[in-house]
């Protein structure tokens, strides 16, 4: 490959962006708290709006915070109470975990290009629909995980297992990247007719 050639390629696989490139990953777990506290807070300030309205005379009745207010400052300490601030505790390390924890990645790289990415179900439609070519593969059902790529083979006759795991393994070799491809045969279902 001459040095024209090289550069030529480095160019396309470059990012249009000057900013560092991130890789694709699934919904923080914070976002979903964040959520759930904004609308925690947007039903308090209905509260506190309504206790506006009740002390300006708008509207009848008594102030929601002054009455629990009143009620916590003449309560005394209970047994039962212990269990507040352990659940306080444990609402809170759980709001700290979703803040810190990774977010799981939602894409493969392809062929090792930075910006070039594929979703794991695209990955294993491709395996299935290239392992479905092979002769007497009735029907071909391909999952990928974390570590492995396991395609479940129905066949109506004989086959090779070792043909199947090398038609998997071209089809998905570029985003494979340290995937073993398994390999299941299943022979021909016998279907009953009542």
């Amino acid at each position: 490959m001459t040095p024209s050639a090289a550069e030529d390629r480095d160019d396309e696989l470059r990012d249009i962006s000057d900013e560092p490139i991130r890789d694709p990953a699934g919904f923080p777990g914070a976002a979903i708290a964040g959520g759930l506290l904004g609308v925690a807070l947007l039903v308090l300030c209905g509260a506190m709006i309504r206790d506006l309205l009740v002390t300006t005379g708008a509207v009848s009745g008594e102030t929601w915070t002054h009455r629990a207010a009143d009620n916590l400052g003449s309560s005394t300490w209970s047994g039962w109470m212990w269990a507040i601030p352990a659940v306080c505790a444990v609402v809170g390390l759980v709001l700290l975990w979703l803040a810190v924890k990774p977010r799981r990645r939602t894409h493969l790289n392809v062929d090792g290009v930075r910006v070039v990415w594929t979703r794991p179900v695209d990955v294993a439609r491709r395996a299935s629909a290239a392992v479905s070519e092979v002769p007497n593969v009735r029907h071909a059902l391909t999952t990928v995980g974390r570590r492995r790529i396991r395609v479940t083979v129905r066949t109506s006759g004989p086959v090779d297992r070792d043909r199947i795991a090398q038609v998997a393994d071209d089809a998905v070799g570029a985003v494979s990247s340290g995937k073993h491809v398994v390999v299941k045969v299943r022979g021909p279902r016998k279907e009953f007719v009542e």
